[in-house]
């Protein structure tokens, strides 16, 4: 037998070994907490050096951050070495890391030693009060559960499988044609017949429309003069304004939201088309795979 053949062989008995392995879809429960909905945001406690602190569940974020108020009330030291570049709503803050020793989320103690600062503030008059944000840097590292109803938010170890369901019996619909940019879930939208990928955004207090999709609708600072206004706040220092502008229909996926009144921000925030936030996650049950590209949400009562 010529060796090219024998090759080959080789090669299909290999591949065939390969096919047969079944994919894991085991779910592997990892860690689970109480959480709050506190003036429209999703609040965990977590454990930083024996001293409990709450931390806005917040997928938009990119790193887990604590506020600068909180760091130095934990007494954590600086890291000048590392540094954090935030933007978003509020503009742009640089701040140096601090060190820790311990983050426990769940009775579980993650492998993390050094935390982003912000400039931030998470304590409202409407009952927020938060130390820090819980950020795409851990949670979307698993998949998980958002169980707003039920007040819990559960992590899994992640999985590579395409066939993959939430683990829960009540009916929840897939929104098909999610992506990943960098540490982002993007879902498909469509405003007034103009489509777009929105930031799947859990510390977004708003939907919001960005620059990106009001330029692509033709709105601008001019066309939006005779609309109200709402002072946004962010991971910046600053705030931002937003015009609160009446669309006749957002849809994300198969849900339709009718005669929406949303803040379109008109600013460089790196927000791109959209952030999906609170508004749409409110009254829903919500599972989130970044390996997988999935989000799952259960139904509400308005959908269509």
């Amino acid at each position: 037998m010529k060796l090219p053949r024998v090759l080959g062989l080789v090669l299909l008995i290999l591949l065939a070994r390969c096919g047969a392995q079944p994919i894991d879809c085991t779910l592997t429960k990892v860690a689970q907490m109480p959480m709050a909905p506190l003036d429209h945001l999703l609040v965990v406690p977590a454990g930083i050096n024996g001293r409990w602190v709450r931390l806005v569940v917040d997928s938009g974020a990119e790193r887990t951050t604590l506020s600068r108020t909180a760091a130095e009330q934990l007494g954590l030291p600086q890291d000048a070495r590392y540094q954090s570049h935030s933007l978003g709503i509020g503009g742009q803050s640089v701040n140096a890391d601090v060190r820790i020793d311990r983050l426990v989320l769940g009775g579980v103690r993650f492998p993390v030693d050094r935390l982003a600062v912000g400039q931030f503030d998470l304590r409202t008059s409407n009952g927020l009060k938060a130390d820090g944000l819980l950020g795409a840097d851990i949670l979307l590292a698993f998949d998980m559960d958002i169980d707003a109803r039920g007040g819990q938010l559960t992590l899994y170890r992640s999985r590579l499988c395409p066939e993959a369901a939430p683990p829960w019996q009540e009916p929840a619909v897939e929104i098909t044609g999610v992506r990943a940019r960098k540490d982002r879930l993007l879902l498909p939208f469509e405003v007034d017949e103009a489509s777009g990928m929105a930031i799947l955004d859990t510390g977004a207090g708003h939907n919001v429309i960005g620059l990106d999709m009001a330029r692509r609708l033709g709105l601008d600072a001019t066309t939006l003069a005779n609309d109200s206004t709402i002072r946004q706040r962010g991971v910046g220092p600053g705030e931002s304004v937003g015009y609160l502008h009446r669309f006749r229909q957002l849809r994300i996926g198969p849900v339709v939201q009718t005669a929406p009144l949303l803040p379109v921000n008109l600013s460089q925030a790196g927000i791109g088309d959209a952030l999906i936030g609170e508004p749409f996650l409110r009254g829903r049950r919500v599972w989130m795979s970044f390996r997988n590209r999935q989000v799952f949400v259960s139904r509400r009562g308005d959908d269509s």
